[in-house]
C-alpha cells in the first residue's frame, strides 16, 4: 500500500471539514459503495480541498425529495453521473443527464439538497450561442473550447463554465461572468484516489 493510500482515509475527511462533509462513518460507506468505474471528483482552491463528489449507486440512494425534484426538473434523458456532493454550492446530490434533441446532444447537471431544493443547475450551450465576450475571456487559456455551460443557482443564471484545451492538450475550466468578466480558472487533471 502506498503512502498516499494509507493517508487518504484519515486525511480526506479532515481536509473536507470546511465544506460540510459527512460523518466519518457515512464517508467510509460512500467510498465503499461507490460503483465500479465511476469517477470521484475533487476541487482544489488555493491549495486546499474545496469540494468533493463521491459517485453513488443510482436513484435508490437518493432521498425521495431529491428523486421528486429530479423527475420534475430533469425528466427522461440518459443519466451520465450520480453522486453525493459537498462543496461551495452546497451539500446534496449531483446528477448529470444527456439529452438527444435535434441534431445536437446537450447535458444538464443539477445539485439537489436533501429537502428537494435545487442548489445549482447548469446546461451545455452550443458554442455559436455563447456570447463573444465570454469566449474572448476563456480563449487565452487555449484555442480549443470543448464545452460551454451556463450555471444558475436556485433562482438565476450566475456565470459560465468553459472547458478549454491548449496546444499541449492541458485542460482548463474557465469561470466567466455573464458579461465576460474573468472569475478565474482551474486546471482539470485526471487523478487516482485510493481510499
Amino acid at each position: 500500500m502506498s503512502a498516499l493510500a494509507r493517508l487518504l482515509p484519515a486525511w480526506l475527511p479532515l481536509a473536507l471539514a470546511a465544506c460540510a462533509t459527512p460523518t466519518d462513518a457515512e464517508w467510509r460507506r460512500l467510498w465503499a459503495e461507490a460503483p465500479a468505474h465511476a469517477t470521484a471528483r475533487l476541487w482544489l482552491a488555493d491549495g486546499h480541498l474545496a469540494g468533493v463528489v463521491v459517485p453513488t449507486g443510482g436513484p435508490g440512494s437518493m432521498p425521495l425529495a431529491v428523486r421528486t425534484t429530479l423527475r420534475a426538473v430533469a425528466p427522461d434523458g440518459e443519466t451520465l453521473f450520480e453522486g453525493r456532493e459537498w462543496g461551495p454550492a452546497g451539500t446534496g446530490w449531483r446528477i448529470e443527464k444527456r439529452y438527444h434533441e435535434g441534431r445536437a446532444d446537450h447535458v444538464r447537471s443539477l445539485l439537489i439538497a436533501a429537502d428537494g431544493r435545487v442548489l445549482e443547475r447548469d446546461h451545455t450551450v452550443p458554442l455559436a450561442e455563447v456570447p463573444p465576450a465570454v469566449l474572448a475571456t476563456a480563449l487565452p487559456l487555449g484555442p480549443i473550447v470543448d464545452e460551454a455551460r451556463i450555471v444558475s443557482d436556485g433562482d438565476r443564471e450566475t456565470h459560465w463554465l468553459l472547458v478549454v484545451r491548449d496546444r499541449d492538450e492541458r485542460v482548463f475550466v474557465a469561470k466567466v461572468g455573464l458579461r465576460g468578466e474573468d472569475l478565474g480558472h482551474l486546471r482539470r487533471l485526471p487523478a487516482r484516489v485510493d481510499g
